[in-house]
């Protein structure tokens, strides 16, 4: 009766530490989202004067649910992005393009993924924004 009794106890050690090693969605995986931001310069009347990919731009990444950002990346030279690390589940990235007509003259433009397996690579379509 003490090896059975043993023997679940252990059994349920065991269960209870696999369950509370669960990853959360968020840092600390080998998924990867990446994306390009493209921005329109536009004059006074709002007349786009020229466009391009931009870089130095912020572009921000909410994990799960949470509605603020959770971690932020600049693109390079060449309008690229990447949040590397990350672990399966849902996210949201966004990021603010200038609005005459928007509070505080900005719009936020957001795109939402899931990442369904380790190592995948999601690859957004480019956030148009103006600049």
């Amino acid at each position: 009766m003490k090896k059975i009794l043993l023997m679940l106890t252990f059994i349920l050690t065991v269960a209870i530490i696999a369950s509370s090693c669960k990853k959360e969605v968020g840092e600390g995986g080998t998924a990867t989202i990446t994306g390009k931001v493209f921005g329109y310069d536009i004059n006074a009347d709002e007349i786009i004067t020229d466009s391009s990919y931009v870089g130095g731009t912020r572009v921000y990444i909410s994990y799960g649910d949470n509605p603020w950002p959770d971690n932020d990346v600049r693109t390079s030279y060449s309008g690229d992005y990447a949040f590397q690390g990350l672990q399966k589940g849902k996210y949201r990235v966004f990021v603010y393009s200038q609005c005459n007509s928007c509070p505080f003259n900005q719009e936020v433009k957001v795109q939402y993924v899931e990442i369904t397996s380790n190592g995948q690579t999601v690859v957004l379509p480019d956030f148009k924004i103006l600049d």
